[in-house]
């Protein structure tokens, strides 16, 4: 794959994912309205300190990496719902 590919707008917005991780990977595209250039999609450098930094991700799915790694999640959760049901200060949740 060249280090710079050409292509008109319609060809850009069919190939936008492609183009994307092309970009990721250090290649950069000249996109081009009525055969003359107008745009350019390539790698962002670390030379632009004004843009957001990516972020980790967030919410529930964020927890999924974390248990893949707890080796003793289901025996920790059976030893946490055993203390849960012989609680005396509130009966334990039923389930239908």
């Amino acid at each position: 794959m060249s280090s710079e590919e050409v292509l008109p707008v319609a060809a850009v917005k069919r190939e936008f994912s492609r183009l994307l991780e092309a970009a990721e990977h250090g290649q950069r595209t000249v996109i081009l309205r009525h055969g003359r250039p107008v745009a350019a999609l390539g790698p962002v450098r670390s030379e632009h300190p004004d843009l957001p930094l990516p972020r980790r991700p967030g919410g529930l799915l964020a927890l999924l990496g974390a248990l893949a790694d707890w080796e003793t999640l289901d025996a920790d959760i059976a030893e946490i719902l055993a203390a849960r049901h012989s609680a005396v200060d509130r009966p334990p949740p039923e389930f239908d």
